[in-house]
């Protein structure tokens, strides 16, 4: 039989439990405050063999597109997004690329459809990381703004037209 002076020990150990496990579950920071930036924890590797810790664009405004090289409608919005990166790149913008797919299949379409900005390799991390961010339904393309505090300003599942992106950065 178990001792009653071990019950409130054994309550609070219980509740602490319980509490770091939602804390978890719903992003929060280990103190409950703030929650965490939706992209910290995530590195993936280039098509050229870099990698980028996307906890590295905290602070800035970053426009996500997941795609894959057998979806038509990415492969379609691809130009529209490197013709605008120019212009997010001037205003200190990140537009990045992750491509659900394997790396030789990215790898040979961006030697013969070469893009300026930064596209990873997101293999089933980047599928994961994609729902995380709202693609419950795991179609592509899916395409999300986050602004420097990491909140999402935008969530478009499908083609994503650059008039989208930049109706959403104005608000």
């Amino acid at each position: 039989m178990m001792n009653k002076q071990w019950i409130p020990v054994l309550s609070g150990i219980a509740a602490l439990a319980i509490g770091f496990f939602a804390s978890v579950q719903l992003g929060l920071s280990p103190t409950g405050t703030h929650p965490t930036y939706p992209l910290a924890g995530q590195t993936f590797e280039t098509p050229q063999g870099t990698t980028l810790d996307m906890a590295a664009l905290k602070g800035k405004t970053v426009v996500v597109n997941f795609w894959a090289t057998w979806c038509p409608p990415c492969v379609e919005e691809m130009p529209e997004l490197n013709a605008l990166y120019p212009e997010l790149k001037a205003k200190n913008i990140e537009l990045i690329g992750i491509a659900i797919d394997s790396p030789t299949n990215v790898k040979q379409f961006l030697e013969k459809t070469p893009v300026d900005y930064t596209v990873v390799l997101g293999g089933l991390t980047g599928t994961e990381l994609a729902k995380k961010l709202g693609n419950t339904q795991g179609g592509l393309p899916f395409t999300v703004i986050l602004n420097a505090d990491g909140e999402k300003i935008l969530t478009k599942a499908g083609r994503i037209h650059s008039d989208e992106i930049k109706a959403a950065l104005v608000r």
